[in-house]
């Protein structure tokens, strides 16, 4: 018997082993057709039958190997975003091994300037300065909710929680500036402004739905200085999916609790072969993460691409979005936080916004080496935000459903509710329109670019007070015309700006020197036709300039540089400031944030780790110390400074069983030099010296860490993230009190996990859990301070998003 079975053994051995033998092998490299150079992370495939039976991903050198494939004639087809699909059919032999070479030829749709890094791996090494880019297949794996979830991924981001399940009102700072509705951020959108009104109100009330997003780049070194005017902290560009080769359709149907569902639909690449369109429609809705914090989103986006001939191409993107949210201004007590974090009295507070873009797009390749960019853009934005006036209440009370209110001063327990009687809106709108055109030069050297910008802004700033919870048209005066009481205000500020840039990037050797200089010019005018329709204006016009290196060493790149950062004034300021004309009123003559950004580091992409590390310091002048309760005035010198740590690890690629590894560390270190503001905590007008403390809102230490691992169709991540205690206001207040607007948020650490599992090439279940341990922490307390205690003034704690599940089923061709 024992010698049947050892006979049966040798026999199979000896014909699986002569199967093997059988087989035939593929390897090649992969390098771009314009300077043959190696390409990485392309993606080589064998189909046969129609089916795609093996494939394999290049590696640093270009390189690729696929073993094991049965002989015979295959179609082989490789894929990287940014390239043209390479497809040709080969003959593979019994035995032997096929040596190919496959150039891919950059794809013409790239010539358009929707991505700001850019899509070539040669071209992402040359930068110089930090670059971060989330790429798509990691974007439709983690499946965020909002686009902050993937932004608070990147060394150097500090995120933090605000009402509002589907995170549009965005709330992001960069290596230490306050992240308060990201206005201190450029962020755009396939390379076009999204902010309300760039120049005079950037604050980010509105933010794409996560599920539009394809890619998302992020610059925060001196390659910056190309666009603005927000050069201080770093550019964020949202990429969308453009309209594909070939026909398809898509269905993303996602379900889960707290009242949370969502339809998104794309059907992409149809019309004739030189129009190309692509259409998209997103509904979602949820009930949030506290009572009353239910919302309704429509999105709905049309674009198409013109091929007009080989050299020229024209791109049409129209978008609208309505949203409509039970958003309130009205944060948690200590005691609402600490008995019932959920907890959110205001039925009737409501937050309304509908915008509309339209952007056009065209690009000419004028010669070999000289290619012209023409971006025209338009957006309309309105913003209605009705909130019920707040008072102080004791919980027994509330209770009781007495609404007896008691002044922010006393001791012991108290709840945050509505007054029950009145309400106030800020209504607000926003026209924007802006065309640039660039243009770049490929020289012997290098690279030339010079653009010039035109664009114009009005913001139309209402607010109106209503004689109940649920008004929804108020008033703006009390008495009569003859002898008003204005309770209300309405001012209307437009900003015409020109900006001017050139940027050379010059090669020798291994040397990438990248000098760039930009010019701003705008006058920001404002009306206030509530007293006398009285004309303030204001004039600035700014230099900025900067300079980056990149040196190549084997594997390696060093990097440098060092450019002039500026922030102008908003509308909040101008207007508190009267827009620094202070000889009759008194006002504070307030200056534009300026700094200087420098940073150094290196990255190397190496087979199974990609990593960058880099040092950066900040030093900026004029630092407005805005916020409620703090007068808006210039701070005298603020520094931040730290390091930043990012790559991954495929240990996949030494042992099959392991996982890949993300990891993301930021330490950073803030210090105000000098600095005075009026003091939170201190009876009376008493000023305080700031000197030696740190800026509100930046961590000292934040840390991702992610565990990524596909086997066969199932696709899994998880990620742990920790974020250190910081304080939320200049003075450093350290004891919260019984209020919740003051005090500092502690640190917490949450963790996020997803899969998806692919049952054919046409349908892919997933399951997706953020903050599965269901951590309760303070996410903010970002519109409180402890200088405006009443309780319609300030809004004490904003509780972060709550453990959330989703199932999610897909159906895509």
């Amino acid at each position: 018997m024992n010698t049947t079975i050892l006979a049966a053994a040798i026999a199979f051995a000896l014909s699986h082993g002569t199967a093997l033998a059988q087989q035939a092998a593929l390897s090649g490299q992969v390098i771009d057709a314009s300077d043959r150079t190696p390409v990485a992370g392309a993606v080589v495939g064998l189909k046969a039958g129609g089916q795609l039976r093996l494939s394999a991903i290049s590696d640093i050198s270009g390189n690729f190997r696929i073993q094991n494939i049965s002989p015979g004639e295959v179609v082989l087809t490789t894929v990287l975003v940014g390239y043209t699909t390479h497809t040709e059919t080969i003959q593979l032999i019994a035995g032997a091994d096929r040596i190919v070479e496959i150039a891919l030829s950059i794809d013409p749709i790239q010539m358009l300037p929707i991505e700001v890094i850019g899509q070539s791996p040669r071209v992402f090494k040359k930068l110089p300065g930090t670059v971060n880019k989330l790429e798509s297949a990691s974007v439709d794996l983690i499946r965020p909710i909002g686009t902050q979830e993937l932004l608070e991924m990147v060394p150097g981001i500090n995120g933090y929680a605000d009402d509002g399940f589907a995170n549009s009102r965005l709330s992001i700072g960069i290596r230490g500036l306050n992240p308060r509705r990201s206005s201190r951020v450029l962020v755009l959108e396939d390379s076009v402004p999204i902010q309300p009104a760039l120049y005079i109100y950037p604050n980010m009330y509105y933010n794409p739905p996560a599920e539009r997003i394809n890619e998302v780049e992020i610059i925060k070194g001196s390659s910056a200085i190309r666009f603005g005017p927000h050069t201080m902290g770093g550019v964020i560009n949202y990429t969308t999916r453009r309209p594909g080769e070939t026909a398809g359709r898509a269905v993303q149907v996602t379900g889960g609790n707290n009242g949370y569902s969502s339809v998104f639909a794309e059907m992409t690449g149809f019309g004739p072969a030189r129009a190309k369109s692509d259409i998209q429609l997103l509904y979602k809705r949820g009930d949030g993460f506290r009572d009353n914090n239910g919302f309704d989103q429509v999105n709905g986006t049309a674009k198409s691409h013109f091929f007009l001939s080989e050299n020229k191409i024209l791109y049409i993107k129209a978008n609208a979005n309505y949203e409509n949210s039970n958003a309130t201004y009205t944060g948690l007590t200590e005691y609402s936080f600490r008995t019932n974090p959920n907890f959110n009295p205001k039925e009737d507070d409501n937050f309304k916004v509908f915008r509309s873009s339209l952007d056009v797009l065209y690009t000419s390749r004028i010669t070999p080496n000289l290619t012209g960019n023409t971006t025209v853009y338009t957006s309309y934005f309105d913003r209605r935000w009705w909130r019920e006036d707040d008072i102080f209440v004791r919980p027994a009370s509330f209770e009781a459903g007495n609404l007896e209110a008691f002044p922010y001063f006393v001791t012991g327990d108290l709840m945050r509710v509505g007054n029950g009687r009145s309400n106030f809106g800020i209504l607000r709108t926003f026209y924007v329109g802006g065309v640039e055109q660039n243009y770049t030069l490929q020289h012997e050297s290098g690279e030339f670019q010079v653009g010039v910008r035109g664009h114009w802004e009005r913001f139309i700033d209402d607010k109106k007070v209503g004689n109940a919870p649920n008004a929804r048209d108020g008033i703006y005066f009390t008495g009569t015309e003859a002898d008003p009481t204005i309770v209300g205000q309405s001012h209307h500020y437009e900003t015409a700006a020109f900006a001017l840039y050139a940027n050379e990037q010059y090669e020798t050797g291994r040397l990438t020197l990248s000098p760039g200089i930009r010019f701003e010019y705008f006058g920001q005018d404002q009306v206030d036709r509530l007293r006398g329709s009285i004309l303030s204006d204001k004039v600035t016009y700014v230099v900025l300039p900067g300079i980056g290196l990149n040196y190549a060493v084997g594997d390696y790149n060093l990097f440098g540089g060092i450019h002039r950062g500026y922030t102008p004034p908003s509308s909040g300021t101008l207007r508190v400031t009267n827009f620094g004309q202070n000889v009759q009123t008194g006002g504070l003559d307030l200056e534009a944030e300026k700094s200087w950004n420098m940073e150094a580091g290196f990255r190397t992409w190496q087979p199974g780790l990609r990593l960058e590390v880099a040092g950066y310091w900040i030093k900026i002048n004029d630092l407005v110390a805005a916020g409620r309760g703090t007068a808006f005035r210039n701070l005298g010198k603020v520094q931040t400074y730290g390091v930043e740590i990012g790559g991954s690890l495929g240990l996949s690629r030494f042992a099959e069983a392991l996982p890949d590894v993300n990891f993301s560390y930021t330490y950073l270190k803030t210090e105000i030099e000098s600095g005075v503001v009026r003091s939170g905590r201190l009876a009376g007008n008493v000023e305080v010296d700031l000197a030696g403390n740190e800026l509100p809102y930046a961590p000292e230490h934040t840390l991702t860490l992610g565990v990524a691992k596909r086997i066969g169709p199932l696709n899994v991540r998880a990620d742990w993230r920790y974020v250190d205690e910081v304080f939320t206001d200049f003075e450093n207040l350290t004891a919260p009190l019984n209020r919740g607007d003051t005090g500092p948020v502690p640190s917490y650490s949450i963790v996020n996990a997803s899969a998806e599992y692919d049952i054919t090439p046409e349908w892919t279940v997933s399951v997706v859990g953020k903050n599965v341990l269901d951590e309760v922490y303070i996410g903010s307390r970002l519109h409180s301070n402890a200088g405006q205690p009443q309780a319609n003034l300030s809004s004490g704690i904003l509780i972060g998003p709550r453990r959330q599940v989703n199932f999610g089923i897909k159906y895509g061709l």
